[in-house]
């Protein structure tokens, strides 16, 4: 009897559940009020969200809040009285007297918390939970107040997550200040408005972290969505991203592109920005997190510096920019030559791939500018420092010119190119990092001059072939070589490859430390000596007749002449390599006087000491 007794008791109690969840109340009017532990709550008619008062963590606090109704574990997206707790059970949320949704307690006239709108006169008003986690209070069939313009630690999808221009109303989001306590903490994010919105994460008010403008795809500067071997890989295609940004309104929305999927972006309460997938193995993963490495945090390396978290010393002064102090442990990065106005004659862009933008908040967006368009805007500029594409998939739609510092910036494997502005000098050495391995084939590999159909020339037709069979590991050199003549340079620049290429890595030990103007000092002095063929590498004095050799020596001193009218263009410079015609006379080059002379017998040695005082080159 006893058994059968038990059994009509959970019975009529799971009768009284599914009554209730069937009847559940997604709205309250004027007349109508939840109290904790009374009533229930608010539950939206999909069933997927609840408000009610609820204790977080081991704390005892009450609060109204709304959480996910569908799931195991409880995670809370909304709190409405979050700095202001109640004690006790004796909580009421209700419509109050003035119309506005308020918190109340222990039968205080004056509420704790209230949405504290002016509603039209005479006006009666209701609120309701919607399927979206939005709760709105409505008067005149209109809303006048909804939680998704105030959010707390959580965005939820459909929510416009931003600011209104106009009104200036921002939807900041602010972390709990540890999981037992909703009050805000240190950390908040939200769009900064300042020239092109980039969203920032603060800390105790100060820069944490910025995500870059929008690239037309996502977030310039958020990390890779999938990268990490924890995530979920199957659920990482299962979002929809949205960006407006105009003159009424900037925002941020997803969407699931399933309905049955539960998504979240939250600020968590030790300043991770985390967007999380609720999957089906009953717990919440990781899809995208931001702060994941030290270079996530705000100009982590200072000014005019680039920090890589692959790189043990994580930070480095950008091209064109050095040290301030080599012993002090923060980089302080300044420029290295020109004090004045632009970079000097021969100026232009070094390419950096796959970057995170420096901090735009001192940019220009030029909507209707191609990248050449932009290179030729910039250049009218002393103070202009860089550009690059504004958009991924649409390289002639517009682009972004930065002036003065360049901060905050990174590298990463799905960043985009930054071409940043340099004077000559570092122009040519940028283009020598790009085809590093002509100079070091002399130590590694069997030279081989071989006929092509483009030039006789041996500085254009350097191939090197591995001596070992199956090894072809440069075969490409023929095609970088060709590279050169797509790269926007100056004669200046390519002059010096010439020079390098010729003198080659075993002759050329003292030029180690200041390799510029050591060897077009010392190239230029033998040339009048009529002595040029002492600097020219054994293996291509071996392997080409002199006069070919002294033909491209003569082609490289035209190129570094220390009157830049004198010098000649790129496409002269391919004409005089590829026929031959009678060369000029170069005249003075361009390089500093040394303070002390090596023995010039080192000149010709294959193996020198570099005992030589440093100099600093200055291009023109």
């Amino acid at each position: 009897m006893g058994c059968i007794r038990a059994l009509c008791i959970s019975a009529l109690f799971v009768i009284s559940h599914l009554f209730c969840s069937f009847h559940a109340l997604d709205t309250i009017t004027g007349t109508q009020f939840i109290a904790d532990g009374e009533n229930g709550g608010l539950v939206s008619s999909d069933g997927n969200f609840k408000l009610g008062f609820f204790s977080p963590g081991k704390s005892q606090a009450r609060y109204v809040g709304i959480w996910f109704n569908k799931i195991s574990e409880q995670t809370v997206v909304w709190v409405a009285n979050r700095g202001t707790p109640i004690m006790n059970s004796a909580g009421v949320f209700k419509i109050g007297g003035d119309g506005n949704l308020a918190v109340f307690c222990c039968n205080q006239s004056s509420p704790l918390w209230s949405t504290n709108v002016s509603l039209p006169a005479g006006s009666s008003s209701s609120v309701k939970l919607l399927d979206s986690g939005n709760l709105v209070l409505v008067a005149k069939e209109t809303i006048v107040w909804q939680s998704f313009d105030y959010p707390t630690d959580t965005v939820l999808p459909g929510m416009k997550f931003g600011l209104y221009r106009k009104t200036g109303l921002n939807h900041f989001l602010t972390s709990w200040k540890s999981i037992d306590d909703p009050t805000p903490g240190e950390f908040s994010a939200g769009f900064d408005p300042h020239s092109i919105p980039q969203l920032f994460l603060y800390k105790n008010s100060f820069p944490h972290w910025r995500s870059g403008p929008w690239n037309g795809r996502i977030l310039n500067g958020l990390p890779e969505v999938g990268g990490h071997r924890d995530y979920y890989t199957d659920q990482i295609d299962l979002i929809n991203i949205t960006f407006v940004s105009n003159d009424n309104e900037i925002y941020l929305k997803f969407s699931p592109k399933k309905d049955a999927v539960f998504s979240i972006i939250v600020l968590e309460t030790m300043g991770l920005w985390k967007r999380l997938i609720w999957h089906e193995s009953q717990k919440w993963v990781k899809v995208q997190v931001v702060l994941q490495d030290l270079c996530d945090e705000y100009t982590r390396c200072g000014a005019n510096a680039i920090c890589n978290a692959d790189t043990l010393a994580h930070c480095a002064c950008l091209p064109g920019f050095e040290r301030l102090y080599p012993q002090d442990w923060y980089l302080k990065c300044e420029e290295t030559r020109n004090k004045g106005c632009g970079k000097g004659y021969g100026e232009g862009f070094v390419r950096l791939e796959g970057v995170k933008f420096p901090d735009a908040r001192n940019s220009t967006v030029y909507s209707n500018m191609s990248l050449e368009e932009c290179e030729r805007e910039c250049l009218k500029s002393c103070n202009c420092t860089g550009y690059a594409n504004l958009y991924v998939d649409d390289m002639g739609r517009g682009c972004i010119a930065w002036y003065g510092e360049l901060r905050d910036m990174r590298r990463y494997k799905s960043g985009q190119d930054f071409y940043l502005r340099v004077d000559a000098v570092e122009l040519g050495m940028y283009i020598y990092s790009r085809f590093y391995v002509v100079y070091d084939i002399f130590n590694r590999f069997e030279l081989k001059f071989l006929s092509a159909v483009r030039s006789k020339s041996p500085v254009l037709l350097l191939l090197v072939e591995k001596e070992r069979k199956g090894e072809s590991g440069y075969m490409s050199l023929e095609y970088a070589l060709e590279g050169l003549f797509s790269i926007k340079s100056d004669a200046f620049s390519f002059g010096v490859i010439i020079l390098e290429i010729v003198s080659g890595k075993k002759n050329r030990g003292f030029f180690h430390d200041d390799p510029y103007s050591n060897l077009i000092q010392y190239t230029w002095e033998l040339w009048k000596d009529g002595k040029a063929m002492e600097i020219v590498d054994s293996c291509l004095a071996d392997s080409f007749p002199s006069n070919e050799v002294l033909r491209c020596i003569q082609v490289g001193l035209l190129c570094v002449q220390d009157n830049a009218k004198d010098r000649p263009s790129m496409s002269t410079v391919v004409f005089m390599l590829s026929n031959e015609t009678i060369l000029p006379s170069p005249k003075k080059s361009t390089f500093v006087i040394r303070k002390n002379e090596p023995d010039s017998s080192s000149v010709g040695s294959k193996c020198s000491i570099n005992d030589v005082t440093v100099t600093i080159f200055n291009a023109r």
